[in-house]
């Protein structure tokens, strides 16, 4: 079984990343959303990358969500935007962790391809 609340490959908590992403997509820089997510135990390099990554997923975490449920309507310009609002329509909308849920959900690593 995996272990659903940490990212596979890293030493990063899922629910970490969720939040940074949510700030970055609320408007935050990303190093302004990713010093208030890490809060300082991670350096700021590895935010970058890992937005990187979650922005190289896409495509495939798009794929496993369409699999689960076809994308809602959304207003939401930005792909990440749209694949959260996607994640969130899978998952549930009152899940503290979607990418936690979703690993769990799926037996999948988040950013594995």
């Amino acid at each position: 079984m995996l272990l659903s609340t940490v990212l596979w490959g890293f030493v990063v908590r899922t629910l970490t990343l969720f939040c940074f992403a949510t700030a970055v997509l609320s408007g935050l820089t990303r190093r302004a959303a990713w010093l208030r997510a890490a809060q300082g135990a991670l350096s700021l390099s590895s935010g970058y990358r890992l937005w990187r990554r979650l922005r190289e997923a896409q495509s495939t975490l798009r794929g496993r969500l369409w699999r689960e449920a076809p994308p809602p309507d959304s207003a939401a310009r930005e792909p990440p935007a749209q694949l959260m609002e996607h994640l969130r329509l899978v998952v549930g909308q009152s899940d503290a962790d979607p990418f936690s849920a979703l690993q769990d959900r799926l037996q999948q690593g988040l950013l594995t391809r």
